[in-house]
């Protein structure tokens, strides 16, 4: 399989260049800083920090509503990576290029139940999170839920996994809460997003005249989502470096 010039082909091992705050995200980051620099000296201390995650990288403002009790975080986490490959189960052979694009804006709440850096992190996070494949290989062959098509007959087969908009986030963690004093702190995150069942999407451009092939395609769309159905928790650990003003 060649992709086109458009979608240029990656290795297998070989990860895509990792893109960070695009489109809607970089306004939002735009906006937290911001609102950051707006805040007069008298107000809540507010803290900005970066960092690392099974969401992605991100950015995240936080400021106490009660000092040294109750902070309120909002952020954007991202990550997109592509590779190439194929997919094979046991009625199944698809090569594909994929992109994986991690995003969420979570909106949190963090609760120091003590007089020490451990806190209690609940909230909701807008889940963006997606899988987008395509295939197109005219001279190969697809296995589509046991049966043999030529590529020419299947057109370009696409895939897309796609999870429900808002998603639910519960989890502890270790680190400075938004302090008066200014300085640098660290932050150290576990927990899980309820993203619930994944949704799969499969599409053949060309099953137009042929009523097994569209046959065939929903019933590997239906064996795909019976397989993702149990991945309803996005497990989340995370490292934050921030700074207080």
């Amino acid at each position: 399989m060649r992709p086109s010039k458009k979608h240029e082909d990656i290795n297998g091992e070989e990860f895509g260049m990792t893109r960070l705050f695009r489109g809607r995200g970089a306004g939002i980051v735009v906006a937290l800083v911001g609102a950051v620099m707006a805040v007069p000296a008298h107000a809540q201390p507010v803290n900005v920090s970066i960092g690392a995650s099974t969401l992605g990288l991100g950015v995240q403002v936080s400021t106490a509503l009660i000092p040294g009790t109750l902070d309120l975080a909002v952020g954007i986490n991202h990550l997109s990576e592509s590779r190439a490959g194929t997919y094979t189960s046991s009625n199944n052979s698809i090569p594909y290029h994929a992109t994986l694009r991690l995003q969420t804006i979570p909106v949190l709440l963090n609760y120091y139940p003590f007089a020490g850096v451990f806190r209690i992190t609940g909230g909701a996070m807008v889940n963006e999170n997606r899988v987008s494949a395509y295939s197109f290989d005219p001279t190969g062959t697809y296995v589509i839920n046991g049966a043999g098509y030529p590529g020419a007959e299947v057109g370009t087969f696409t895939g897309t996994m796609t999870y429900r908009r808002i998603a639910p986030y519960l989890g502890i963690g270790w680190g400075s809460k938004a302090a008066r004093h200014p300085g640098f702190s660290m932050g150290f995150d576990v927990g899980v997003l309820f993203t619930g069942s994944p949704d799969v999407q499969l599409r053949a451009s060309n099953p137009t005249g042929n009523p097994t092939l569209a046959s065939d395609v929903a019933a590997a769309q239906a064996s795909a989502n019976s397989r993702a159905s149990s991945y309803r928790l996005w497990p989340v650990i995370g490292l934050r470096l921030g700074y207080d003003f």
